[in-house]
């Protein structure tokens, strides 16, 4: 489980890096190719065949996120660099995951497929913690006192983490009826969905391209699958 929980914890770890370095919608593009690394590591590392006509699906996807995205394009390095890696550390979770599953007697000794995310997620954060010191480590005890001391921090943090908890157990329950592949292709129609969410939430304008981009995200998902 090991593999899967350090490719879970970098993956994070690299998107929330993304999103510090750069705007949102930069990293969300990047990371809209992710099925695309999802696909060409089953295909040629794990021996997982890909259909033509999956493949020719990938593109419509990818490309359906960054219309939606190409109006608040705020180029950064660091972001790009990040977000691939996070592209590629999801790539590599989903398949060891699927492999993970596919363990025979893992079931019997785990039960359902939310014990198993469950343990992945407490070796993940166990995992990260070191890398935690190092990067923030004198930092700590600020963020303790903010954690205490200011409501909308702690409100807000707590959501967060169950929010994303609940779709990480969500995805990892769709990866053990699917394939890595069609989890990427799902997780990538997601963010389709997060950019044209959070422009109504934060009120901001719904132009022809979002619409136009979400519309060929969401159909290139049904034309997956």
């Amino acid at each position: 489980m090991l593999p899967v929980a350090f490719c879970y914890a970098g993956a994070h770890s690299a998107s929330v890096f993304s999103f510090s370095a750069g705007s949102v919608s930069f990293g969300q593009i990047v990371k809209a190719a992710e099925p695309a690394f999802a696909a060409v590591l089953s295909q040629f590392v794990y021996g997982k065949k890909i259909s033509k006509a999956k493949w020719w699906c990938l593109p419509v996807v990818i490309g359906g996120v960054i219309l939606a995205s190409v109006n608040e394009l705020d180029f950064a390095w660091a972001a790009l660099i990040s977000a691939c890696l996070a592209n590629v550390f999801a790539a590599f979770k989903g398949n060891e995951n699927k492999k993970l599953m596919e363990t025979e007697g893992l079931s019997d000794r785990l039960g359902s497929v939310g014990n198993q995310f469950c343990v992945t997620s407490i070796l993940g954060f166990l995992l990260s913690l070191p890398f935690l010191m190092i990067k923030e480590g004198n930092k700590f005890g600020e963020f303790v006192q903010a954690f205490k001391t200011v409501p909308a921090l702690r409100t807000n943090m707590i959501a967060s983490a169950l929010w994303f908890y609940g779709y990480n157990e969500l995805s990892t329950m769709t990866l053990k009826k699917t394939n890595a592949v069609t989890q990427s292709v799902a997780n990538t129609a997601k963010r389709v969905i997060v950019i044209v969410g959070v422009a109504l939430v934060l009120g901001e304008s719904l132009d022809f391209m979002k619409l136009l981009g979400c519309g060929i995200g969401i159909g290139g998902v049904f034309l997956y699958s």
